[in-house]
């Protein structure tokens, strides 16, 4: 997958063409899952199913800020997979009822953020905020309001949105492990979206991260046929390859190689 650092550094090093790739960052932004229904359904938002949502906008500089792997129901997790890093996820279990929304709020990175040309600068990158992350809260959750975040203060209480993890967690500056164009980029987002999902930026929305993981920083090269540009019988495929964005299309990837073989 897009996490197989130890499989991307071994294929480098037995020479196997590579690049890196574009990828996106940010934190997850949880809400009241009641709140996220209201504004999904109206006034019979109680008597329906916990309500995902897309959202999508262009920060002030341009970047591409969108909403990722959205969890109604759901708990934010500590992901986390390498000594002093760390990094959250999202999940929902099948019952979405933990009675909170969370979704990763993200803002594009290129190459051209990565601290040099190598093809494995994306995970070096990655590594650099999830180490940031992790010093604040001594490898707990970092949690902060939306109203702190804005302020770039640590928050020291919390508002009528209470964490929902699996993880334990603490109070953090997020903007201290984060970039300061993925910072603006959801400040940007969070109000934007707010035009579509009505108090999506209350001062109260907690902000948990970071999530850098979202999909490969390396893309494996291949050709029309799919096989590896100067490895003959080896087949990259799917996310950690760099050709998909997420479960449904890495499959789909993965079934395209099957049918060309």
């Amino acid at each position: 997958g897009h996490s197989a650092r130890d499989t991307f550094s071994m294929l480098y090093e037995k020479g196997v063409a590579m690049t890196p790739k574009a990828f996106a960052m940010g934190v997850r932004v949880q809400h009241e899952q009641k709140d996220i229904n209201r504004a999904q359904y109206g006034a019979a938002f109680d008597k329906f199913l916990a309500a995902p949502y897309k959202c999508t906008a262009k920060a002030k500089d341009g970047r591409g800020v969108y909403t990722f792997c959205m969890c109604p129901g759901g708990y934010v997790v500590n992901a986390s997979s390498e000594e002093n890093g760390l990094v959250v996820n999202g999940m929902s279990n099948v019952d979405r009822d933990s009675g909170y929304a969370n979704s990763a709020v993200i803002v594009s990175v290129t190459p051209e953020d990565f601290p040099s040309d190598h093809p494995l600068a994306g995970v070096e990158f990655q590594r650099t905020w999830e180490k940031k992350a992790y010093q604040l809260c001594r490898g707990k959750i970092p949690v902060q309001r939306f109203g702190d975040f804005l302020n770039d203060r640590c928050s020291d209480h919390l508002g009528k949105v209470k964490p929902c993890t699996k993880g334990t967690w603490d109070f953090g500056n997020l903007q201290k492990a984060l970039p300061t164009y993925v910072k603006n980029g959801i400040i940007d987002g969070l109000k934007k979206f707010s035009d579509q999902i009505e108090n999506y930026d209350d001062e109260d929305t907690l902000l948990l991260g970071v999530e850098t993981r979202t999909s490969s920083p390396v893309r494996i090269e291949r050709d029309a046929d799919f096989v590896s540009l100067n490895v003959k019988g080896l087949y990259p495929c799917g996310e950690g390859a760099g050709y998909a964005g997420g479960i449904m299309s890495a499959a789909m990837d993965g079934l395209r190689v099957a049918m060309k073989i």
